[in-house]
């Protein structure tokens, strides 16, 4: 069991807790998603690729809207440590990698605003509850840890 220095200590640890089991099954499908459209848009001419990622992006937007706009800050935070930790690169070069240079940029300021920088990246102990509860959920490698 978790030994906490104090009770706003645990309640940040729940916190973030929570955040990560809401966002677990959203970020599963982000990242085989991810590496979907990187498998079939391999050999695609880049006109080719946009369009198919303007589709796949105008389906999601459909299905999934509802569900994004009602997460927190937190679980939003949560949600991209997630996917940066799983496919080892920042935020901001996955959303320049298939929407755009301007929509990167647009996302990326919007999220300075909330004190968050998507170009940062997952750094491994910058936050060592999030890392632990990473490890709950099968996200990164047990065994660096213990080296």
């Amino acid at each position: 069991p978790r030994k906490f220095k104090g009770l706003d200590e645990q309640a940040q640890y729940n916190r973030l807790k929570y955040a990560a089991k809401k966002v677990y099954p959203y970020a599963l499908e982000a990242i085989s998603l991810y590496e979907d459209i990187q498998d079939e848009t391999q050999d695609m001419s880049k006109r080719k690729r946009k369009r198919f990622i303007r589709q796949e992006h105008k389906e999601l937007k459909e299905d999934l809207n509802d569900q994004m706009k009602n997460l927190s800050k937190t679980q939003g935070k949560v949600l991209i440590k997630m996917i940066e930790k799983e496919l080892g690169r920042p935020f901001y070069d996955i959303i320049r990698e298939t929407r755009g240079s301007m929509t990167a940029v647009y996302w990326h300021n919007l999220s300075k605003l909330y004190g968050y920088d998507l170009k940062e990246g997952y750094q491994l102990n910058a936050d060592p509850m999030l890392d632990e509860i990473f490890l709950d959920y099968d996200f990164g490698d047990p065994y660096r840890w213990y080296q």
